[in-house]
């Protein structure tokens, strides 16, 4: 128990101290211009740690590390990782590194980046109440996106010797009506006291070997060759293939909402970007971009 606790503390400290978050790197661009806000609650030199500092930071954490922070012991590595990275802040300051090169390059980069995404936030804003009939509307449109996978009912018998495989393979050719008997005397698998019958599958979660040889069978009550996996060795009994279900609207409201609003927002993203490249004018020289990329291939 104390070992998983320092393990939680310590992805806290790498959280905080090294900033999973851009608001938190982009304190450092903007501390030398502007007065920080709210009661300085931890004292560090001429400076220290507001209480709104905190609260941002706190704020910032995932939920699982929140509610480690809420023990008294995550709460001592939390502050103490705020302390940790602001007095390494302070001391870099001191030796010069906010006036290094590459440093100064990487908050332009930074202050980029903000400011695109502020006026993103801006520009695509839009109001995401919706009414039921517009989303009913576009379901039906996009209806075919929303279908379940194919199910397929199927049975297995599985054994870890190639020899009793094949051994069981050769009395089903004799008498496929075996095949339960068989499964509930020789299947390894839990479903072997059910005469191997593992339900129905869906598409796409199984093992590819095991896939791909119920992809090939059609007929009901067929039954395949000898197919290993890395499970053994599996004799496969066909029952049904079921179509992917169509939920009513109701099941996926909210993800053809979801849907919805993206589709929207990329329109609207899309109309401001071209509308943005019909107002500047942009030039540049093919040769010049392909010696370029050429270059970065050597």
């Amino acid at each position: 128990m104390k070992k998983s606790k320092k393990i939680l503390c310590v992805l806290v400290f790498f959280s905080m101290v090294f900033g999973c978050s851009n608001k938190a790197t982009s304190k450092e661009a903007t501390e030398n211009t502007a007065q920080k806000e709210g009661k300085v609650v931890i004292k560090i030199g001429d400076g220290g740690i507001t209480d709104k500092e905190i609260k941002e930071e706190f704020e910032l954490l995932p939920d699982q590390l929140k509610a480690l922070v809420n023990t008294k012991e995550g709460k001592k590595q939390f502050i103490d990782s705020l302390v940790t990275r602001e007095i390494i802040y302070h001391e870099a300051k001191s030796k010069g590194f906010d006036k290094n090169e590459k440093v100064l390059q990487d908050l332009e980069k930074l202050k980029k980046r903000l400011i695109i995404e502020a006026y993103l936030r801006e520009a695509i804003k839009f109001d995401e109440k919706v009414e039921d009939k517009v989303l009913k509307d576009f379901y039906k449109k996009h209806e075919k996106e929303f279908v379940g996978p194919e199910r397929i009912h199927a049975k297995h018998i599985l054994v870890k010797d190639k020899k009793l495989a094949d051994e069981i393979l050769e009395k089903l050719k004799k008498d496929p009506g075996m095949f339960e008997k068989l499964a509930q005397e020789h299947s390894i698998d839990s479903s072997g006291k059910n005469g191997g019958d593992l339900g129905f599958l869906e598409k796409g979660t199984l093992v590819p070997e095991f896939e791909e040889a119920l992809d090939k069978m059609k007929k009901e009550n067929e039954i395949s060759p000898v197919i290993k996996t890395d499970y053994g060795y599996h004799i496969i009994k066909f029952i049904k293939r079921e179509k992917g279900n169509v939920p009513n609207f109701e099941e996926v409201k909210e993800e053809v909402k979801e849907m919805y609003l993206k589709e929207n927002q990329r329109a609207i993203f899309d109309k401001v970007v071209g509308e943005l490249k019909n107002k500047y004018k942009i030039e540049f020289k093919e040769e010049d971009l392909n010696a370029l990329f050429n270059a970065n291939k050597k």
